[in-house]
């Protein structure tokens, strides 16, 4: 029987403990599900790519050393969850106050109805909010430097970042998809403010989180 190439043997690894913590619900689920619920699918999607660039450039960090790098410098831990918290409150608190203001003048938008905004303003708010994660710095950091080894080939660095990309574009371009579903959608419309409000308090909880860890 072969045995796998040790390079090999590493991305798989790398790959299966990657596309395990996708698929964990977290800041980047609440926005994409937030986004294609309160915007459509266009905006889900523009998002979910954000958020897909977010971990292209921590793969590019990661294989790189700037990852290591960054660590090392003095504060980084406590800047990154001052930026991070705070974002995620803020992001938090726009969906509660949306909460708030849909309850006194209760009107459910439909389909059609949708404003999707700016695409770029969506990409960049699925990139900013993977990349204000601490967590997410923690996690790839702990990642990299147990599961890869020393003198991987450039292309295998460079299909590891893209199976990255790929992975979670497609995992959260996915999810969005389900959620503007026409099977699916008239049920989340109808809890669309409860949604949005427990959505909204969950962002604001990880946030303080955060601020305190």
């Amino acid at each position: 029987m072969p045995v796998m190439d040790p390079v090999w043997q590493d991305i798989v690894s790398f790959l299966t403990l990657f596309t395990l913590a996708i698929f964990s619900p977290g800041p980047n689920f609440i926005l994409v599900v937030n986004r294609s619920l309160q915007k459509g699918r266009s905006a889900g999607v523009w998002t979910a790519l954000g958020v897909a660039i977010g971990s292209a450039t921590y793969g590019l960090c990661g294989l790189l050393g700037w990852i290591v790098l960054l660590d090392s410098l003095a504060h980084f831990g406590f800047v990154i969850r001052l930026i991070g918290g705070g974002f995620l409150i803020v992001l938090g608190g726009q969906m509660l106050v949306k909460f708030i203001r849909r309850q006194q003048q209760p009107c459910l938008a439909s389909p059609a109805q949708h404003t999707t905004g700016r695409p770029l303003t969506m990409v960049l708010t699925g990139l900013a909010t993977n990349l204000s994660n601490p967590k997410a710095w923690a996690f790839y950091l702990s990642l990299f430097t147990v599961v890869l080894t020393p003198g991987m080939p450039l292309g295998a660095k460079v299909g590891l970042n893209l199976a990255m990309f790929c992975i979670s574009f497609g995992w959260y371009t996915l999810v969005a998809v389900l959620i503007s579903n026409r099977k699916f959608q008239p049920m989340f419309l109808s809890l669309q403010m409860i949604i949005q409000g427990l959505l909204g308090g969950l962002l604001i909880w990880l946030g303080l989180q955060l601020l305190w860890s």
